[in-house]
């Protein structure tokens, strides 16, 4: 430890941008200058592109996050780890009870179970959160859905900021969407003017991968419930559409879900097939459900619409299925990523508060 910390800055730099998240986090109290380190903008940009990713399974169950582990080869093969808890800073008494929630870059982005919902920006990591006010009530009738994502800051070229993409789909056929943004940075909302020619039912569906969020989106007003996948661009704030693999005219069921962590800037998409199965609960899956592929090991973790975590490992047909009752209540899973990203505060902003900030 005394060699470690005799190291040139750059140099320790570049050690510690490679260690772990969660076994790096440890070391914050090492000393004074470790510390500073790790407040460093630059360092916590670099921590994120070059560590290791500890990926973790989170469900979203009954209002409440909880961290599971997952072991097809166990009788009983999904273990409950621990539960994210959250103090609602309004009561200091009771839980904050989840509604929606999104992950991007290690952040949680949740929307709370209150009559009139607030949002969340939340780093379990690091115990760091922001509380965000909902620019406009939603009754519970038309509730808007939400994601969160990065892009590169420019102003200080050191490190990422953040934005909330607010979408709300109206009118009598649904065949109309209104988006907003809110910029962390500047802590105000604003309407965004996309014209598009689909819809995206639920934001926080989609899925963050190098500064875009992903969805399954429906063609407005096509036979054949058209469907394709669609990217928005934090930076430049423009919707893609982005090529499925060719099944048809006709899709029943599309979801997303990271299997490899590389995507390039090219418009051109290629699509392999990892895994293929059929089983009749796949009838019952929603679209947009979330679901988990590990590639190496030939392992699905899906959720359906009877609320049941389902595991089918195998290939070609070859599946084992473990069925488990969970909730009453729909369930979500998604790969979470510990980080050290900084939430920005609004106090952080020259000092005062600006619409969008409790």
């Amino acid at each position: 430890m005394k060699k470690m910390l005799e190291l040139p800055e750059e140099m320790l730099e570049e050690i510690l941008c490679r260690v772990p998240t969660l076994s790096l986090i440890r070391f914050r109290s090492t000393c004074k200058r470790w510390n500073r380190l790790f407040n460093d903008k630059s360092f916590r940009s670099n921590h994120l592109e070059k560590s290791p990713k500890q990926f973790r399974v989170i469900m979203l169950n009954e209002a409440r996050l909880c961290l599971m582990r997952i072991n097809h080869l166990r009788v009983s093969p999904i273990e409950v780890k621990a539960q994210f808890n959250l103090i609602d800073p309004r009561s200091r008494l009771y839980e904050v009870r989840i509604s929606q929630v999104f992950h991007c870059d290690g952040l949680l982005l949740c929307v709370t179970q209150d009559r009139i919902p607030r949002l969340l920006v939340w780093n379990p990591c690091t115990g760091q959160t922001r509380w965000i006010k909902i620019s406009i009530v939603r009754d519970a009738a038309r509730p808007a859905t939400y994601a969160l994502g990065s892009y590169q800051n420019t102003t200080s070229n050191v490190g990422y900021s953040y934005k909330i993409l607010s979408g709300l789909v109206y009118s009598l056929f649904k065949d109309k969407q209104a988006f907003e943004v809110y910029e962390m940075k500047s802590s105000s909302w604003r309407v965004l003017d996309a014209p598009l020619d689909f819809i995206i039912k639920e934001l926080d569906r989609g899925l963050s991968l190098k500064r875009k969020t992903y969805w399954i989106a429906d063609v407005i007003k096509s036979p054949g419930h058209k469907k394709f996948l669609v990217s928005f661009d934090y930076s430049t704030e423009i919707f893609e559409h982005v090529c499925l693999p060719d099944q048809g005219s006709r899709f029943e069921t599309l979801s997303v879900s990271v299997v490899r962590d590389k995507i390039g800037e090219t418009k051109a998409v290629s699509w392999s097939k990892i895994l293929a199965v059929d089983i009749c609960f796949f009838d019952t899956i929603a679209d947009g459900r979330s679901f988990l592929v590990d590639e190496e090991r030939k392992v699905l973790v899906c959720c359906s619409l009877n609320f049941r975590v389902h595991i089918i490992v195998g290939e070609d047909n070859n599946v084992r299925d473990y069925a488990v009752t969970t909730s009453l209540c729909p369930i979500s899973l998604f790969s979470y990523v510990p980080s050290l990203t900084q939430i920005q505060q609004a106090n952080d902003i020259g000092g005062k508060r600006k619409r969008g900030d409790e």
